[in-house]
């Protein structure tokens, strides 16, 4: 197969795999080179991606990590997490949680979420088998042991 027929198809793979959700440099790259593409015939994959704004590491970071804040309601640490295993540098995710903290409040989602998914239990009276679930729950959830201190008055 030419190396103008292997680009043509890597393009549509890349393209058909973006059309399903965002993706890191990295994750392309790594998707790419899964489905058998030449190193050079990735590179040039990539270049066209970032070229025409299909591949932009920080707007992915930005989203994804926004995305779970809001929607899945993980702590900053598991948010850091995730976005390290996703192939963002780890500047870019160190950016990233700088500006969801400056915008965005783990105590009040944690608090919000105490409050819908513990309500049936007091806290000054709970048991230390419930606090420790409660916190478990909290710290599974990406949350700092500060956050949970706090939102828990311990």
């Amino acid at each position: 197969m030419g190396d103008e027929e292997e680009l043509k198809r890597a393009k549509k793979s890349a393209l058909r795999m973006l059309a399903f959700r965002a993706r890191s440099k990295q994750e392309m790259r790594e998707k790419l080179s899964q489905k058998g593409f030449s190193a050079s015939v990735t590179k040039k994959v990539l270049a066209y991606l970032i070229e025409y704004g299909y591949v932009n590491d920080n707007l992915f970071a930005q989203q994804l990590a926004l995305g779970l804040f809001e929607n899945k309601n993980w702590g900053f640490i598991r948010i850091r997490n995730t976005l390290k295993n996703r192939g963002v540098l780890p500047e870019l995710v160190d950016k990233t949680i700088f500006q969801l903290k400056k915008n965005h409040s783990e105590e009040e989602t944690a608090l919000r979420i105490l409050k819908r998914r513990f309500s049936h239990i007091n806290l000054q009276e709970a048991s230390l088998k419930e606090k420790k679930r409660i916190i478990q729950f909290f710290q599974q959830r990406g949350f700092s042991w500060e956050t949970i201190t706090k939102v828990l008055m311990i």
